[in-house]
Formats: structure tokens, C-alpha cells, sequence
């Protein structure tokens, strides 16, 4: 899950509307037409599910409250907005939330799973105790973590696991093409921009420090903090001085 950084209230995005017109728009606190933070949103952190990473057209993006507005969470507040797919948001429901959750503005939750071949996502065992149990808590929230056969398997309209198994072969498959130079990094870079899947192509391209860098560059808000230039890109903790370093 693509760790990103969101702006604060008082700073500034710039995006294209409807009407083709470029906007210069100050993060508000609040915004009583909650939807109006869509936008603004998208142009911070990119068009994609802050969750499954999927590609949405704007009109498809839903703006998501961490703290569902049914158990009380800030239907305004910019701080509990992310953005959402569908199915995510289904998925999501109206849990009560509390600090005890990973989340990709907050952690670095890149190192907070593992993604595979087969498409499944899971909890990266290798970080601390603590950690593990916040990162399971968003997995369970959001399902990502539901495959075919499993006791708790997808929804009919549930892609989300075919989706990152598509994704990996193509990574693969787009990787020895890369080593082979049959395709540029401006290739990759673009075909992730259109499909999303971003934790899966940034996984599968480990050890080429010129595409992750680009997969880090090129995709508005990711954390750049979360991963280490000088290893490989590796991730890093993000919150180390923290019971919970991630």
C-alpha cells in the first residue's frame, strides 16, 4: 500500500476542472460539501484508491471518511479524508476507528505488507509485534486480504486480488523486457499511472533503483521518506522515535 503524504490545511494544489480551467486551490479545514475535497485530493495523492491502489476516472473516486461519519466521525474535516474505490468504501463500512490502525498518510505501510504472485496481500512479518497488529487491523478493515477458497473470500464484484495477480504477471513479464531494453522507464511509468497497482510493480522491480525511484518521483504524494535511496529503496520506518516505528 503506497505510503503518501497529505497536505495540510493553508497548503496549496493546483488541478485541471471539468471546464478544462486551472485551479489554485488552498486546503481548507473543513469542507461542509465534503465532496468538494475530491479534487484537491486527487491532485495531492493521485488518482488512485488510497487502499487497493486501483486507477479510478475522477467521477469514480469516492472521498473516503477513516472514521466512518455513521459512528461519528468528521463529515468536513480534512484530516479523515482519504480517497476511495467502490468497493473499498463497501468493504470499509462503518467500523469505529481509533489510532490503533495502520494508515498510508500515517505509516509507512508499504513495509507494513507483502504482496505476491498469486495476488494475495498479507502482514510483513519481519515488523515489530505492534506493528503487525495495526497493519492486520487495516487489512481486515479494508479486506484486501480476501482470495478465492479462503473462508472469508471476495464478494461477487470483489476483484481486487485478479487485479494484482494480473498486475504481477505484467510487472514480471514487463521487467525482463526492461533488462533486455525493449521497453523504457517512461513505459513503465505510464502504464502504472493508468492501471494503479503501484505496491505490486514497485515489489516486482526490486534491485532497479532507477524505476523505483521514478515509482517514488512520478506519482504524486508518496512518501519519499519511507524508502532508502542509499539501499536500494528499500522501505524504512517512518515514525521510528514511536512504540509503533512504521
Amino acid at each position: 500500500m503506497r505510503p503518501i503524504e497529505k497536505k495540510k490545511p493553508g497548503d496549496i494544489v493546483r488541478y485541471t476542472d471539468s471546464n478544462d480551467q486551472e485551479v489554485e486551490h488552498i486546503i481548507q479545514e473543513n469542507y461542509p460539501d465534503y465532496g468538494d475535497a475530491k479534487f484537491p485530493l486527487a491532485s495531492n495523492i493521485g488518482q488512485y484508491c488510497s487502499y487497493c491502489e486501483g486507477y479510478e476516472k475522477i467521477h469514480s473516486l469516492e472521498v473516503e471518511h477513516m472514521a466512518a461519519k455513521a459512528k461519528g466521525g468528521s463529515r468536513t474535516a480534512w484530516n479523515n479524508f482519504l480517497l476511495c474505490c467502490k468497493i473499498c468504501n463497501t468493504v470499509k463500512g462503518v467500523e469505529v476507528i481509533n489510532d490503533d490502525f495502520h494508515w498510508p498518510h500515517l505509516n509507512n505501510t508499504f513495509y507494513s505488507f507483502v504482496y505476491d504472485e498469486t495476488g494475495r496481500v498479507k502482514v510483513n512479518d519481519s515488523i515489530p509485534a505492534l506493528s503487525q497488529v495495526r497493519a492486520q487491523k487495516l487489512l481486515d478493515l479494508t479486506g484486501l486480504h480476501r482470495y478465492p477458497g479462503d473462508a472469508n473470500g471476495p464478494t461477487p464484484k470483489d476483484f481486487r486480488w485478479k487485479y494484482r495477480y494480473e498486475a504481477w504477471k505484467l510487472a514480471t513479464d514487463w521487467k525482463l523486457k526492461f533488462l533486455d531494453r525493449l521497453i523504457t522507464e517512461d513505459d513503465i511509468i505510464s502504464r502504472v499511472k493508468d492501471k494503479g497497482q503501484w505496491s505490486i510493480w514497485f515489489t516486482v522491480f526490486k534491485g532497479i533503483d532507477s524505476v523505483r525511484a521514478r515509482l517514488i518521483s512520478d506519482f504524486p504524494g508518496t512518501c519519499a521518506s519511507c524508502f532508502d535511496a542509499n539501499n536500494h529503496y528499500e522501505p524504512i520506518e517512518r515514525n521510528p522515535d514511536s512504540p509503533d516505528p512504521i
